[in-house]
């Protein structure tokens, strides 16, 4: 989708074209972390085309999103903590040439270069033409969506990362950059403000114990009370592997979609998913499409290989009431 930038303080709004005879149904793509830094730019140096040459139709869906997890960034102050992440400025090419309309930025490496480095990577998306959520140059910006109209409905965008301010965790205020923060009273505020204005309320949640399968049951209440309070989607990462997915009261939560493209480390070869929403009216489905990393290329898996990462995401997702996999979804 081909978007032009408005403003990043008021509300955002994308006007869909038709062209004749094109479905009212709406695709969305999301994927999990992605880090363009360290042994991404080792291996792929200035070459923007690489990493997504074997995925082509990510451009396919009417919005593709994922975590960008790594500021946009040649400049601030390396802040204190173990891992700082940083990428260079040109390779929102990459994701202008990937077609990724939007992405959060409430995460624990996005102030890796202190607010200097979150405000570069602010004007690197928007010259880029590319959509974030999440945070911001203040509060009003970090908690304010991203609303895209699409198709005659109106899809709300939110992200938020952390819960209180330490080494990892630098929350925006009135007057400071920063990330939106993980509370109730703040989501709540949030989704009341627009929910009679949207048709579908997506909310993106930095979060959970990294490594682990299964969410915690203090993640699982809060994504249900999130749902109570009006969200149709939730899309987590932060734990680097893939957990389940649940239907609660017919809405979606996927809890970690893990990695995507992770240059963070040195970890070449791993299976992942990326997650197809479609809404259709007022029923909204999910489909999983099981993927391959290689040397920081994600490509689509095919035959048993797709169909292992399938039965291993339902596997996890079984101890919900109820999954995605509840009907024996496939594609």
């Amino acid at each position: 989708m081909s978007i032009n930038k408005i403003t990043i303080f008021i509300l955002f709004t994308i006007t869909s074209l038709f062209a004749q005879n094109d479905s009212l149904k709406i695709k969305l793509y999301f994927a999990g972390d992605v880090t363009f830094a360290n042994h991404f730019e080792n291996h792929v140096k200035d070459n923007y085309t690489y990493a997504f040459k074997k995925l082509q139709w990510f451009s396919d869906a009417d919005v593709s999103m994922f975590n960008l997890e790594n500021p946009l960034t040649t400049n601030g102050q390396k802040v204190e903590k173990l891992y700082n992440f940083r990428a260079k400025p040109e390779y929102v090419e990459i994701l202008k040439d990937a077609g990724i309309d939007i992405v959060t930025i409430a995460n624990n490496h996005i102030y890796d270069y202190g607010p200097q480095g979150l405000f570069d990577t602010i004007t690197n998306l928007s010259k880029g033409n590319i959509y974030y959520i999440g945070a911001g140059r203040n509060i009003f910006e970090a908690r304010h969506p991203v609303i895209f109209y699409i198709k005659g409905k109106k899809v709300a965008f939110f992200a938020y990362y952390g819960t209180h301010k330490h080494s990892d965790s630098y929350p925006a205020t009135a007057d400071s950059a920063g990330t939106a923060m993980r509370r109730l009273k703040i989501i709540k505020e949030d989704i009341a403000r627009f929910r009679d204005q949207v048709d579908v309320v997506i909310v993106n949640f930095h979060w959970g114990i990294e490594k682990a399968e299964l969410p915690g049951k203090d993640q699982i209440s809060f994504a249900h009370q999130v749902i109570n309070y009006g969200a149709d989607l939730i899309v987590g990462h932060h734990p680097h592997v893939l957990q389940g997915i649940e239907k609660y009261k017919n809405k979606i939560i996927a809890y970690s979609l893990g990695n995507f493209i992770f240059g963070g480390n040195s970890r070449k070869t791993y299976n992942t998913a990326v997650l197809q929403i479609d809404i259709s009216g007022d029923t909204i489905s999910a489909t999983l499409i099981p993927i391959k990393v290689n040397y920081w290329q994600p490509s689509r898996l095919e035959g048993s290989e797709g169909e292992e990462v399938l039965d291993h995401i339902k596997k996890i997702s079984a101890p919900f009431k109820e999954s995605i996999f509840t009907k024996e979804m496939r594609e």
